[in-house]
């Protein structure tokens, strides 16, 4: 049976009526602001109770710093006096499973916090509310945990497979010509980028169906297949905005690095520059959360 012919918006619109959601949704981007300050603020604070009886030794030392003392003074340290203590080792590798445990859960609370607004939002024009911003990150939270260890599992999996094939190159390198091996390297590497693509596109698309309501592994299969639907538009979606985010970006960061040379006025654009990146990136996470959600929504093929 012949595949339905599908009517979609150009890619214009779609980016769009993405950033027309991102800009209903504005509290998501101070909200996501205020996640990583906390997540920073967590990590500073555990190195130092960690590390503290490391620190209060250069906070000692610290004058050195300023004499030109630091090599010779650094070079008297019994470093196993601090990295070799078992109860230093023991408390840095709790605190490391603690931290990676809390940001886990915190990063699929935000998450699927974040998507399940964006769907409100381009489903039914819900606007934000603090209710559902809360109700969607703790009844979709452990969902989300699911879905990410399905594809930690599968990018182990394909990279046990990108393992194997590069031992596989080295062997056939040794027994065929070298130009056979390099006609062969081209098809297989060209193979593993476009695996690579649809994989990345699956899994942010499979979060979009983990809260429209899909179970974790048809998420992952409808996240998939997604990616690839209408010749691989949302591949192509993805691509076309991360390499203009790309393009501006490093545009942006080259002049401003060379404005953080001017003497005396230099640090106030290196701050700048700081605070401007920060924001594009974090403006370029939520955006992509809504383009995802986007082509999650729109219509699929049907046969």
């Amino acid at each position: 049976m012949s595949k339905k012919i599908v009517a979609l918006d150009p890619l214009a619109d779609l980016y769009r009526e993405t950033l027309d959601s991102c800009v209903a949704l504005w509290p998501l981007f101070f909200i996501r602001i205020g996640f990583l300050f906390l997540n920073l603020a967590f990590l500073v604070l555990g190195l130092a109770v960690c590390c503290w009886p490391f620190l209060q030794l250069l906070m000692g030392h610290w004058s050195d710093f300023g004499t030109g003392n630091v090599k010779s003074w650094m070079s008297e340290i019994n470093w196993m006096d601090y990295f070799g203590d078992f109860k230093i080792l023991i408390m840095v590798g709790l605190f490391a499973a603690f931290y990676i445990t809390f940001v886990g859960f915190f990063l699929a609370f935000f998450d699927a916090a974040v998507y399940c607004q964006f769907n409100r939002y381009q489903k039914n024009g819900l606007a934000f509310s603090w209710r559902s911003f809360f109700d969607g990150g703790i009844q979709k939270m452990m969902p989300m945990i699911g879905l990410q260890c399905a594809w930690l599992l599968a990018a182990l999996g394909v990279l046990m497979g990108l393992v194997f094939a590069a031992v596989l190159g080295v062997l056939m390198e040794k027994l065929l010509p070298w130009w056979i091996g390099l006609l062969l390297a081209v098809p297989f590497g060209l193979a593993a980028v476009l695996i690579m693509l649809v994989l990345g596109t699956g899994a942010t698309l499979s979060a979009a169906y983990l809260v429209d309501g899909h179970g974790i592994w048809d998420s992952v299969k409808e996240g998939t297949a997604r990616a690839i639907q209408h010749k691989g538009r949302a591949i192509w979606a993805n691509l076309l905005m991360t390499f203009i985010y790309f393009i501006f970006f490093m545009a942006f960061t080259v002049v401003f690095g060379a404005l953080t040379m001017i003497p005396l006025i230099g640090i106030l654009f290196m701050v700048f520059k700081f605070l401007v990146t920060s924001a594009l990136a974090i403006g370029f996470n939520i955006y992509m959360t809504s383009l995802n959600v986007a082509l999650q929504l729109e219509p699929k093929e049907s046969r």
